[in-house]
């Protein structure tokens, strides 16, 4: 097995993870239950669901991607115009939210306090556990925290280890934990998704002899806290919510059509990666799915936003639109050449979060390039621009977007920080965190380094 996982890594640090685009379409656009391919779920019955009511039938809430569109475990920031949401994770294995302000400029625990300690439940900001992970989902009401269950976590364990999921206000007031997360219970990464009612996510179990139940897609109210498991999907396939389109999650699934043991070579491993299989299906919230297209994993690379998916076709080289309504593509942008420098481009890989109306990319002269250029195409001028902006030896990064500015990163800084033992002890330790400023959004596409300093107010 150790030389297999070896192989596989080899394997993968030679290739990009290429997201996609649509090689054909469906043929009949009726929504299915139950099939016997990759790709489709099985809806729990009412027997195994007694509460599914007609309104689970029939929701048409229009739905919205509320976390990072990179899924939720690159969610361990949370933004919207007016700030940004991030854990403070203490040596201590405690920790806080903490919030950067865009108005005032200024970095702070999420708190009711003016000044206090922050490392006790007297603070709304503090979190008794961070061990295994937080991460946030956010809507223009309330903001969620997704604490994953410690590692090695067991039904015997104190409830500091236990994961849950927790709705607060926007400043951090009147926490509620929704619900609690089973020991043996995992959140499966992919997009958190929400018809402001209900937030969708899914998850699976691990059994007791270390298999895994199938994908299942999961219903959670956010005023309740009442939770509902809608269908399971094939075991055999790897899914993930990637975005939505109106009233439905648009899911993706990776099929594996080769399959390979440990005794198998690391280039046969390479081609069966490259021959893995993306398909689209719209989800609804009752567990229906619908197919809409596939495609090879090395033909096309795709991001989800604004009800709809935009794809680099590495065949025909473009970026692509397509039309969920109608199961068909629109061009936008057509042919290999994206630089001022007129030189051609083998390679696009698109990035999953837009800012700004920029699709971000990165780009190669060959499929053998280990040198990748970074560019922004604008979805309004439908133009590429390159970024060429760097500090510290790396490319200067956006993290988050308000109305006015990017929270971006330009490196790692060394901080003091002053945490407490568990008896309560003062101590002060070295942590290596990233170094952010603000930004004017025209500033970075125009490679311009006019860094906006934050004033520190936790990191001290």
């Amino acid at each position: 097995m150790r030389n297999m996982l070896s192989k596989i890594s080899a394997a993968c640090l030679c290739l990009l993870i290429l997201l996609c685009s649509c090689g054909q379409s469906s043929k009949n656009g009726n929504e299915t239950e139950i099939s016997s391919d990759g790709i489709s779920s099985h809806t729990l019955s009412d027997d195994a669901n007694p509460d599914k009511t007609n309104d689970d039938k029939n929701s048409a809430s229009p739905m919205q991607v509320i976390s990072s569109g990179n899924g939720i475990i690159a969610s361990g920031m949370a933004g919207n115009e007016q700030g940004c949401y991030e854990i403070f994770y203490r040596p201590t294995g405690d920790g806080n939210i903490i919030y950067t302000d865009y108005a005032t400029q200024n970095r702070i625990y999420l708190s009711s306090q003016v000044a206090g300690i922050y490392h006790d439940s007297t603070d709304t900001s503090w979190l008794e556990s961070t061990v295994g992970g937080c991460y946030f989902a956010l809507t223009d009401k309330n903001l969620f925290l997704f604490k994953l269950n410690t590692p090695g976590f067991t039904a015997d364990d104190s409830e500091e280890s236990r994961g849950y999921i927790a709705r607060y206000d926007l400043n951090g007031a009147n926490r509620q934990v929704l619900t609690w997360l089973d020991s043996n219970e995992t959140i499966a990464d992919g997009c958190i998704v929400s018809d402001s009612e209900n937030i969708y996510y899914l998850e699976y179990f691990i059994n007791d002899d270390g298999s895994t139940t199938p994908t299942i897609l999961t219903k959670l109210n956010i005023r309740t806290g009442e939770k509902k498991q809608i269908c399971q999907l094939a075991q055999d396939s790897r899914h993930f919510i990637v975005g939505t389109y109106k009233d439905k999650m648009i899911l993706k699934t990776i099929l594996n059509p080769v399959h390979f043991t440990a005794a198998s070579r690391a280039e046969d491993i390479m081609s069966a990666y490259k021959q893995q299989i993306h398909e689209i299906s719209l989800l609804s919230a009752n567990g229906q799915q619908q197919f809409v297209c596939k495609w090879r994993q090395d033909e096309r690379s795709a991001v989800f936003a604004n009800d709809t998916m935009y794809y680099w076709n590495h065949e025909k080289p473009g970026i692509y639109q397509w039309d969920f309504e109608n199961n068909s593509e629109k061009c936008l942008y057509s042919g290999a050449s994206i630089g001022a420098d007129g030189k051609n481009y083998a390679k696009l890989s698109l990035l999953s979060d837009l800012y700004d109306n920029h699709i971000l990319a990165t780009a190669q002269e060959s499929n053998d390039s280990s040198d990748s250029i970074r560019f922004a195409y604008d979805l309004e001028s439908n133009t590429f621009s390159a970024l060429t902006l760097s500090a510290n030896e790396r490319n200067v990064e956006i993290l988050e977007e308000g109305s006015q500015f990017f929270l971006v990163q330009t490196g790692l800084k060394e901080y003091p920080v002053t945490d407490y033992s568990p008896d309560g002890e003062e101590m002060v330790t070295k942590m290596i965190l990233p170094e952010i400023y603000l930004m004017e959004k025209e500033d970075y596409w125009n490679n311009l380094p006019n860094y906006i300093p934050i004033k520190e107010n936790v990191y001290k």
